[in-house]
């Protein structure tokens, strides 16, 4: 299915800019970028570089949602509760958002490339020791670490990547390496299911023993590791590049791009010879100049145009967007396996309850009973209901990325937001447990791929000498909500169920709104 749906991408024409120019046709003052970028053609380069953005993206995901199938099978071990394992299952987020900032400023002044390989390097590191936890405080602790270096590729990737792109494409193609989310929940999933099947102990000392479940840590993580060694070998991005006044360097790139595209062994036919600096660029450049400008007041020079009119206006909407986007995606998603084994426990007794009743008359979630604590086996509807959502995420992306370049993404993201909205208000009239289970997984994907489209907005609506800052900042608000969502949302739906999902819906909405007021690009 792979090659048919990667031929459905591709198929999209390419839209010419207002100002570009005819084959053969040479500017006096060289060629911007995208009209260097357009000239180098797409093919192969795109290609790969969705895959590996992908591959960011996945690494992100397998660290977040990966914790929702360990931490029922450690809660043992650990002796975790249920307000702990809340807070574990959202150090990653917290980690991501304390770090998104200073991430931002880095990849702005030092390069996307330099950024992910070294991130991902990082990742890979903590994830895997995070096996060696003994408690909820030494957890907690690796997995906010694990968070502060994934922040990295989890919102890099979408600058690294769209700046290779063109403008037509940019969006479609971004949308393309978000199959890789998808493609990382049921990662998570297979792993899970086929590792936790085994019940093998190495008793390593009288405190400590290595089980399954810390193995998980470490093959979760294998996706990060790759990534990282693949992004050794990749260039730079040619449009930072620019930014930074290093045209030599960003030309020879591009004349690699089109090499490779064509499957020529020179670039004789490339037309661009100089490339002509965009206004955002000769910003950049005078911001850069002067090497003497201390960290912090270069981290506050580089915020500074994000929060000037017309930006702070746009940066506000996506943050609102992101907002509303991970409480969800994360937050609800996070509690997803645990409230549909509850669901469908009442399946077993052949009751056909709305979930709202049963959620609030069962004070197994997330309030767990000192005889239930010690039950760390993690049933089967955990993977199935978890890899369910992994094909759903995988299917819509597809079809996303098909139609994406025909529709504009502020009607994308509208639709988006509608469905996640409407579903959850659906659940609370829904009894049977198999729509529920539908209902669930659309709220989840729809409201999870509005990150990816707040995302290409940012990319499209920012400079290039503040992008992966705003990428960075917005996905940072964003999951400041969905470690608040993840610690609080069980007990809140406990506590008042209807109101909880009617409210997550309401914000929904709320952003479909909201983005009617974001420039067209």
């Amino acid at each position: 299915m792979a090659p048919s749906a990667v031929s459905m991408v591709f198929t999209v024409e390419n839209a010419k800019s207002p100002n570009s120019l005819e084959k053969g046709q040479k500017p006096p003052d060289g060629h911007s970028f995208d009209e260097a970028l357009e000239l180098a053609g797409f093919g192969r380069v795109q290609i790969v570089l969705s895959i590996l953005a992908g591959l960011g993206m996945m690494a992100s995901i397998n660290e977040a949602m990966g914790m929702s199938i360990i931490l029922p099978a450690s809660q043992c071990d650990l002796d975790l509760d249920a307000g702990e394992k809340g807070i574990v299952g959202g150090a990653v987020f917290l980690g991501t958002m304390f770090s998104s900032y200073f991430w931002g400023y880095l990849a702005d002044t030092r390069g996307r490339q330099l950024i992910l390989k070294y991130a991902l390097f990082a990742t890979s590191f903590f994830g895997a020791i995070s096996c060696l936890a003994t408690g909820f405080v030494s957890l907690l602790v690796l997995r906010f670490l694990t968070g502060v270096c994934v922040a990295a590729p989890a919102s890099t990737v979408y600058a690294y990547l769209g700046e290779f792109t063109t403008p037509s494409r940019r969006s479609q193609m971004l949308s393309f390496a978000s199959v890789w989310g998808g493609v990382g929940i049921v990662y998570v999933s297979l792993v899970g299911w086929w590792i936790l099947s085994y019940d093998w102990v190495f008793v390593i000392s009288d405190s400590f023993e290595f089980k399954p479940w810390r193995l998980l840590f470490i093959v979760n993580t294998l996706p990060a590791f790759f990534n990282g060694i693949a992004f050794c070998f990749c260039p730079e991005s040619p449009k930072f590049l620019v930014s930074q006044g290093r045209n030599a360097e960003a030309l020879e790139i591009l004349k690699k791009v089109y090499k490779l595209n064509n499957g020529t062994d020179n670039a004789e036919g490339y037309e661009v010879t100089s490339l002509r600096l965009d206004p955002e660029d000769a910003i950049a450049r005078e911001q850069n100049g002067d090497g003497s400008v201390g960290l912090f007041r270069s981290m506050v020079q580089q915020t500074l145009p994000i929060v000037k009119l017309p930006y702070l206006v746009y940066f506000i909407i996506c943050c609102v967007h992101n907002i509303g986007a991970f409480a969800i995606y994360g937050g609800l998603g996070l509690w997803f396996p645990e409230i549909m084994n509850q669901v469908f426990s009442q399946q077993a007794n052949h009751e056909d309850r709305k979930v709202c009743m049963i959620l609030q008359r069962n004070d197994t979630l997330p309030v767990v009973t000192e005889l239930e604590i010690c039950d760390d086996e993690v049933k089967i509807e955990t993977f199935l209901y978890t890899l369910l959502l992994g094909v759903i995420g995988c299917i819509y992306a597809l079809i996303t990325s098909a139609v994406l370049g025909r529709i504009d993404q502020k009607v994308m993201m509208v639709f988006n937001c509608i469905v996640a909205g409407v579903s959850g208000i659906a659940l609370q009239f829904i009894a049977n447990s198999y729509a529920v289970a539908i209902l669930f997984c659309l709220e989840i994907v729809f409201a999870g791929y509005c990150v990816l489209l707040v995302n290409a907005n940012v990319v499209a609506i920012f400079p290039t000498n503040v992008r992966a800052m705003a990428v960075a900042l917005t996905n940072m608000i964003g999951r400041l909500s969905c470690f608040v969502a993840s610690a609080v949302i069980g007990l809140l739906i406990l506590q008042n169920c209807p109101v909880t999902f009617y409210m997550l819906s309401g914000l929904l909405f709320l952003c479909a709104g909201l983005t009617f007021l974001l420039p067209k690009k």
